[in-house]
């Protein structure tokens, strides 16, 4: 078995994933290869040290702010959302109002009544985004406290 296939498999050795036949081979490896016995005495090292390691466990009181914070976040998001949806469509109807004249005469012709459809459609999304957006960056704005 080649250098660099024996390094790759010295991390499932040590982990003990290896069949047999492979972990024989490795064995084998180690015996002749000085740079390879060197990175198998490394990764041992390594394991040991993490065995040894135990994660805390943070306090109930962390865990119900934790869930907290994540039920009012969702439940913002979904604010936003319905609200943008709603700013949409009331734009968009003050919209339509405005050129429904325009819309409903027959003689227009269908492609500029589309035309005029969705280039709306585009301006209240984009104003919705523009909205948000330009709120959500003044909010978490880091640099408003230095002067420009």
């Amino acid at each position: 078995m080649d250098h660099q296939k024996i390094k790759e498999l010295i991390s499932s050795y040590h982990d003990r994933e290896l069949d047999e036949e492979k972990r024989r081979q490795v064995e084998e490896h180690l015996e002749e290869c000085p740079e390879c016995r060197r990175e198998f005495e490394e990764m041992g090292k390594f394991e040991e040290v993490m065995s040894k390691m135990e994660l805390k466990k943070p306090p109930r009181e962390v865990w119900q702010v934790y869930w907290a914070s994540i039920y009012n976040r969702l439940e913002r998001r979904f604010g936003w959302i319905l609200l943008s949806i709603g700013a949409m469509i009331l734009i968009f109807y003050g919209g339509y109002k405005m050129v429904e004249g325009i819309i409903q005469d027959p003689t227009t012709p269908l492609l500029l009544k589309i035309g005029i459809l969705v280039l709306m459609a585009g301006l209240v999304v984009l104003l919705v985004s523009l909205v948000r957006e330009q709120f959500f960056v003044r909010k978490r704005e880091r640099y408003k406290e230095v002067e420009k």
